[in-house]
């Protein structure tokens, strides 16, 4: 097994993987269109706009909405011919990954995914996967056995794929009101809260923006710090100096100032999940909850302790149990 090596920490030339969330009608499908172009017309600008939008691709699971926009004037930028494959039902991560390969391969450089929701919750999703392997076996737990597997191999080609990437999700809608403080009337204002999609998806991105149905994004997570926790209009100008962050980086390899001289531990791996597993007991409330307690009894059922557990395949089905009981939870 390779050793280890210790090198300068230096931010080196990335793609882009952007998230972003709204409610029906908040405009994530032309934000995310718009941002892609601003990505183009800064790498490009001497390119024709043709081109430009040709380096565009949106994989389109909302029946076709996402090829609506082709041609319309908004603002100052004509929407250009940009890619389009269009996902049907069953939504299977293998039909996602597919399509952002079929992407790579003819050379597409900012890949919108629209959306990623019915990987999810849509028709053939990971959810109705789950429910299915549930009533089929009889435990909802272990039925997250071959459908967390499905949903990390989409994160990791999504986010190792050399490509930008811009990934959008609806979010769970709520009405509120709010009363006027001058003239007393009370109106009804639409508003998004969490994307449907799995817990902590937001967190696998460089960047992600919650956009409301005022059409106003928030930069709730941020690891450019371009526009971390600030609220603002969509416009290509966000993809431009997102653009000019992601060329800032360098291109050349770092430079090695020292090699580890003992291989890596072969019981890392292991090691890790379990203490994954305990933290995620910790959060979960530990003896007190009767229910986690009967969850890692059914795995370890000498002491419930999973420190004892030593097969790693049943530790990934129970941190994919724990997943859900998280999930319930919140």
């Amino acid at each position: 097994m390779a050793g280890l090596t210790l090198k300068k920490a230096q931010r080196s030339k990335a793609y882009l993987k952007l998230g972003m969330s709204a409610p029906s009608g908040g405009g994530k499908t032309l934000g995310a269109l718009l941002i892609a172009y601003g990505l183009m017309k800064e790498k490009y600008p001497v390119d024709s706009e043709e081109a430009r939008w040709g380096k565009i691709a949106i994989i389109d699971s909302e029946n076709g909405s996402g090829e609506l926009y082709v041609g319309k004037d908004i603002g100052n930028v004509k929407i250009g011919d940009y890619n389009a494959i269009t996902l049907t039902p069953p939504f299977t991560a293998d039909k996602y990954t597919e399509a952002i390969g079929l992407c790579k391969d003819n050379n597409i450089e900012v890949c919108i995914i629209d959306s990623t929701t019915h990987l999810w919750a849509g028709q053939g999703g990971l959810l109705e996967q789950q429910g299915n392997a549930a009533k089929r076996s009889g435990n909802s737990y272990t039925a997250w056995r071959d459908v967390t597997p499905q949903h990390n191999q989409f994160i990791d080609t999504m986010l190792q794929t050399p490509m930008h990437v811009i990934a959008t999700m609806r979010s769970k809608q709520e009405h509120v009101q709010e009363k006027d403080p001058v003239s007393g009337k009370t109106s009804v204002r639409k508003i998004g809260l969490n994307p449907v999609q799995r817990d902590g998806m937001e967190y696998e991105f460089t960047m992600f923006l919650e956009i409301d149905a005022e059409h106003q994004a928030f930069g709730s997570k941020d690891r450019t710090s371009l526009f971390d926790q600030q609220t603002f209009k969509i416009t290509p100008a966000v993809g431009v100096t997102l653009m000019k962050w992601l060329d800032g980086g360098v291109e050349t390899a770092p430079t090695i100032v020292a090699v580890a001289s003992h291989p890596a531990d072969p019981e890392l791996a292991l090691k890790n999940i379990k203490a994954e597993i305990i933290q995620m007991c910790k959060a979960l409330g530990g003896q007190g909850n009767a229910v986690l307690m009967e969850i890692l009894k059914s795995y370890e059922p000498t002491n419930s302790n999973p420190n004892k557990i030593t097969d790693e395949g049943k530790l990934v089905e129970l941190r994919a149990a724990l997943t859900e009981l998280s999930e319930t939870k919140n």
